[in-house]
């Protein structure tokens, strides 16, 4: 029986493995602003030899930027590639089943195999349609679960080895994603200091600076900066960067982070399908009610509810969008937790709703990937416009990009691209030359910009392009041949055409 449980184990994962990576398998990944921002912060760290202290910007507080080891990370990937996007995505597929391995030998280590197996079921499955857009928060959710085990054997065994690997985990959990790691410090540090006195094991305090060492880009930017960060969280705190925000009553949000914890926490690994995350959740509160003897951390099962219901508390002193990423990391260890109640249910009962849940998040999975229709947001659907302006252009031209995010980033990042593998042709970004492009994505739902006004007022255009080109129904391209007249006419030199903002 185990042999057949382990054959139908492998064929399942791999099936979901080739769901997650079918994407990248056809030559083409999700090409949103975050994700073609970080090629284009690869582009300068490789191109321009730009090292970097810092990594793309926080989305929750402004002035406060990620680390940059997510850029690192990658950077092998993105040279061996020659900048392909697609090249970096196939090293997302290697990330994505190196997690599902941690994951494994996690619930192996921390139940037994059988848990191993259906945690890494239920993790891939849930998470897997997320391969194709991988940006900094995925390396947290891989480290997370190894994080969490060696935070438990730490409280287990005492060892001040496993708390200094704990915590230089959790520092390259920080960088990948500091709206996730920086709550995980913050619940971990008063529980070790407390443990810390009460054993006067002093050794611990060395161990927990070992966290300096993950964390020294942030340090070395700060002092560099002013305490740009720090002088920005504190800010945000005291309501400096919150002037004139309204933000919900304090019982609104409450019962908001409750419902956070209660269904997108769990659903996470259930794509908020209402009742089969109802089961997941009664799952795991029976399994507690069961398992817990007594109020110690030391209780794995004690220290997951510690850290999942720590970090929604700590929520409620933010009062911005909580995004999915912010909590994303906790997806591995929710996969594991639930895998373990398997023990405590009737086989046929459990195996029947485990077989409902795999089969709705394969479906799912499917729906996202394998039958996806990627007509636009994707990095063909931006080679292949870039790719019609080279097409066209002479040997010189210029070019303007407008997006109603403003960025540009996803069609910046492949006219870069498609300069380099163009060496006859020369491309002047945000540039008036006497052949002079405007690639345009506008939806016209944006209430405070559209392209009319950007080309007016910012570019200068006042002539009727000579062709237009539509890409799809919201994108299109607009070839210019300016005069001399028209070329003295310069651009609006405060328009957003780097990464400076990240």
């Amino acid at each position: 029986m185990q042999k057949l449980y382990r054959a139908l184990f492998f064929i399942l994962l791999t099936v979901i493995i080739i769901f997650s990576a079918w994407p990248i398998l056809h030559g083409n990944i999700d090409f949103h602003t975050d994700i073609a921002r970080d090629f284009l912060l690869l582009d300068d760290v490789y191109y321009n030899k730009n090292i970097t202290l810092i990594g793309p910007r926080s989305g929750g507080i402004p002035g406060v930027f990620h680390g940059p080891l997510w850029l690192y990370v990658n950077l092998p990937a993105y040279v061996l590639g020659g900048g392909n996007p697609v090249a970096v995505g196939w090293f997302w597929i290697l990330l994505f089943v190196v997690s599902v391995g941690v994951v494994y030998e996690v619930a192996r280590r921390m139940f037994d195999e059988k848990a191993a197996m259906i945690a890494s079921l239920v993790y891939s499955s849930a998470y897997g349609s997320s391969v194709y857009a991988f940006f900094n928060p995925s390396g947290a959710v891989l480290l997370f679960p190894v994080f969490f085990y060696l935070l438990w054997l730490f409280i287990k065994k005492d060892n001040p080895l496993v708390l200094a690997a704990a915590m230089f985990i959790l520092g390259c959990i920080i960088q990948f994603q500091m709206a996730f790691g920086v709550p995980m410090l913050i619940l971990i540090t008063p529980y070790i200091l407390f443990r810390t006195i009460i054993k006067k094991k002093w050794i611990n305090l060395l161990m927990m600076l070992v966290i300096v060492v993950p964390t020294s880009s942030y340090i070395l930017f700060e002092l560099r900066h002013d305490f740009l960060q720090i002088r920005s969280v504190f800010g945000y705190l005291n309501g400096a960067e919150n002037a004139g925000k309204v933000y919900m009553p304090f019982r609104e949000l409450l019962y908001q982070r409750i419902n956070f914890l209660m269904n997108d926490s769990l659903g996470m690994i259930t794509y908020d399908i209402l009742w089969i995350t109802f089961f997941v959740g009664f799952s795991l509160v029976f399994t507690l009610i069961k398992e817990v003897k007594k109020i110690n951390l030391s209780d794995k099962y004690l220290l997951f509810v510690y850290l999942l219901g720590g970090f929604w508390a700590l929520t409620l002193a933010y009062k911005g969008v909580i995004w999915g990423y912010y909590y994303i990391p906790f997806v591995g260890i929710v996969a594991i937790f639930f895998a373990s109640t398997y023990k405590y249910f009737n086989k046929k009962v459990f195996a029947v709703l485990l077989a409902v849940l795999l089969l709705n998040n394969m479906q799912v999975l499917y729906w996202k990937t394998v039958d996806q229709d990627f007509t636009q947001g994707n990095w063909l659907f931006f080679k292949d416009a870039a790719l019609r302006v080279f097409n066209d252009a002479p040997s010189e031209f210029g070019y303007y990009i407008y997006t109603t995010d403003q960025y540009g980033y996803s069609s910046r990042y492949a006219m870069n691209y498609l300069d380099r593998l163009n060496p006859d042709k020369s491309a002047y970004p945000y540039q008036k030359k006497p052949v002079t492009y405007l690639m345009i994505d506008d939806p016209g739902d944006h209430e405070f910009t559209n392209h009319m006004t950007w080309k007016t007022y910012d570019v200068r255009i006042a002539t009727e392009p000579a062709r237009i080109e539509t890409v799809s129904k919201t994108y299109k391209i607009e070839r210019y041949n300016l005069t001399d007249e028209q070329l003295a006419v310069e651009s609006n030199p405060f328009m957003l055409n780097s990464i400076i903002f990240r």
